[in-house]
């Protein structure tokens, strides 16, 4: 109950909430899956928008969410490689992502390759920290990312490109026409990176210099059929290629030379239709075919030198979702829905199953009375693999004053088990473990918002805990040397604070966000492995005539390495500037000088970060 002795700082504090432009403008759709105005949400949401992108002159999915609240996002060595999401301690697992509504995590990994996603491709990212698997189903155990395109109306170019450290650049142009009733759009774009040492090590081939590309393709097709009936396709197709460092291994555990590189593709076909049936019905049906491919190879080495070499994962993901929103009165708002899922693993693999379905119904119910206001949700899913599962939560909220709302909420969430944690196949060291039951987790939070006509500020305190975390372990406890399977093992509890402050004046604007937080194994009394304690972001942005002027700090303490927290690493402070300069309204110029003080840190274990760096570009529309 430690984060509980805090209430009385969340009492005396004013409060925040996110980055950008004035929030409680901003409409959302992930909080409890239907447009609402932000400050009438009881759920804490984060959003950044495209314009917040192009000010703070991020490039990168990591750079964008570690600018949210109670967010870490460590690479495994910079650009394009994989990306862990640590939502309030959470694992990476337990933050659902979508792509406008529709899921895109690997079916055997249960992440998402989010390195890969065109951040030029945005139009907004919301993130609702939380549970919120009453709403969402499966993996939404510490909160949900949503990834909202880009759907650009009427006659439209537009091309920008930037340049940076170790031969880094990044080319785009986006054009598109339309009329009243058809609306197309299509994006392309490269990025390319000629490389730089990701690893800290440098015995064999490591020392050497990684590069990755990535192409990359969206479009969308909106067409209104009536006054209540309407229409929209949307694609998104990523495909590059990857090295890195590896000290590559035979079956006799020596090591061979080895030069090791991984081709990737992302796939997302999403196909939406809605009717506005009367002025209380919204109907929605979405249908969606999304397909992760990976595939390995090495340019030295072979197969029969080393495991893992010239092997592919493919899954593929077919989504179904039918809803309807209806305003039942000006106090009573319902969300009825189902879902439909099927999963399916195409591997040189061996796996012992190879697709799943789910099946689920939810409800959303939104009741607003005066100074009071009421989300009560409800879930069932019905998988194959694992069975049923039901989960809930409820929030209230009570208007102190026009600005400022207190709000408490409690919830129940899981995580279900992935193909690799149920059907690896069996060699002598490990297997899969169909046994395995969903990690389960209960959170309660008590909240303080307030809205200002120009600054808004939001602090929370919450406790999640979450049980039967699934680990490997020895199949016979007895024979620590035999066989191992992922388990249903240890229990892990996280308490923390935060809070989050935004300001917009007519020249200045500032974001700011500090998150404590205390992740720890219950079984061990541990700290889990990557979690920072302490947080700090903060942007400050002042224009004046043509131009703008930004800093950015981004603070980080200590964590540790490993489970038994016996390798720390310390903290560190890094510091960026930025600059813009609009030379006609159709032409504008930026740079940014990355890592100020050239910092040298860690952001996880055996993995470089790329020093002092910068990058400049331009960006020109019509």
């Amino acid at each position: 109950m430690k984060s509980f002795a805090l209430l009385p700082l969340v009492a005396a504090v004013s409060l925040s909430a996110v980055a950008g432009t004035p929030v409680d403008e901003s409409l959302v759709v992930t909080a409890n899956r239907m447009a609402t105005p932000i400050s009438e949400v009881l759920s804490p949401v984060s959003v950044m928008t495209a314009a917040d992108i192009e000010r703070l002159n991020i490039s990168q999915m990591s750079e964008l969410l570690s600018r949210m609240a109670s967010i870490e996002t460590p690479t495994s060595g910079g650009v394009g490689t994989s990306t862990s999401v640590y939502v309030r301690g959470g694992n990476t697992n337990h933050t659902l992502v979508l792509v406008d509504g529709i899921r895109i995590n690997s079916a055997t990994l249960g992440s998402t390759a989010l390195q890969h996603l065109d951040v030029a491709n945005i139009e907004r990212v919301e993130l609702v920290r939380g549970p919120s698997s009453s709403l969402y189903g499966a993996d939404a155990v510490s909160g949900v990312l949503q990834i909202i395109s880009k759907q650009v109306t009427g006659k439209h170019f537009s091309v920008s490109s930037e340049l940076g450290s170790n031969d880094w650049q990044n080319t785009g142009v986006r054009f598109g026409n339309g009329n009243g009733t058809t609306q197309w759009s299509l994006a392309l774009g490269y990025e390319e990176l000629g490389g730089f040492d990701r690893t800290t090590l440098d015995t064999f081939l490591n020392d050497d210099e990684d590069s990755y590309r990535n192409t990359q393709l969206s479009g969308n097709l909106s067409h209104q059929w009536s006054d209540v009936a309407s229409s929209r396709f949307s694609v998104q197709h990523n495909d590059g290629e990857i090295e890195s460092d590896n000290e590559c291994q035979n079956g006799a555990y020596t090591e061979v030379a080895c030069k090791p590189y991984a081709e990737f593709k992302q796939e997302v076909y999403n196909l939406d239709n809605t009717w506005q049936v009367t002025d209380s019905l919204l109907l929605k049906a979405q249908l969606a075919h999304s397909v992760d491919t990976s595939k390995n190879f090495d340019d030295v080495a072979s197969s029969a030198d080393v495991a893992g070499i010239d092997t592919f994962m493919i899954t593929r993901k077919d989504t179904f979702v039918l809803q309807g929103d209806y305003r039942v009165s000006d106090t009573l708002a319902l969300v009825l829905g189902g879902e439909y899922i099927t999963d399916e693993v195409e591997s040189t693999s061996a796996y012992s199953s190879k697709e799943r379905d789910n099946k689920a119904f939810f409800g959303v119910v939104d009741y607003d009375l005066g100074k009071h206001s009421l989300q009560v949700g409800l879930r069932n899913d019905d998988n194959e693999a694992f069975g049923n599962h039901t989960t809930e939560s409820v929030a209230w909220g009570y208007q102190l004053s026009d600005s400022l709302r207190v709000i408490a909420s409690w919830g129940t969430a899981f995580h279900a088990p992935t193909f690799n944690d149920l059907y690896w196949p069996e060699d002598p060291f490990g297997r899969g473990n169909p046994e395995l039951s969903p990690e389960e987790s209960e959170n309660t939070e008590l909240a303080l918002k307030y809205s200002g006509e120009k600054q808004t500020f939001s602090a929370a305190v919450f406790k999640n805990n979450i049980d039967g975390l699934i680990e490997w372990a020895a199949v016979d406890v007895n024979d620590p040397w035999g066989q191992w399977q992922p388990s249903n093992v240890d229990n892990a509890q996280i308490e923390g604070f935060e809070l989050d402050y935004a300001l917009t004046l007519d020249k200045l604007s500032a974001t700011a966000n500090y998150t404590w937080l205390d992740a720890d194994n219950e079984n061990t009394d541990m700290r889990l492995i990557n979690r920072a304690r302490r947080q700090l972001n903060v942007d400050l942005d002042y224009a004046v005539a043509a131009w703008r002027y930004g800093v950015s700090l981004k603070a980080r303490s200590d964590f540790y390495a490993d489970t038994n927290n016996t390798r720390r690493y310390g903290g560190y402070g890094v510091v960026d500037l930025r600059s813009h300069y609009a030379l006609t309204p159709q032409l504008n110029l930026s740079a940014t000088l990355i890592n100020l003080f050239d910092k040298e840190f860690t952001e996880r274990e055996n993995f470089a970060d790329a020093g002092r760096g910068f990058k400049v570009g331009f960006s020109y529309s019509l």
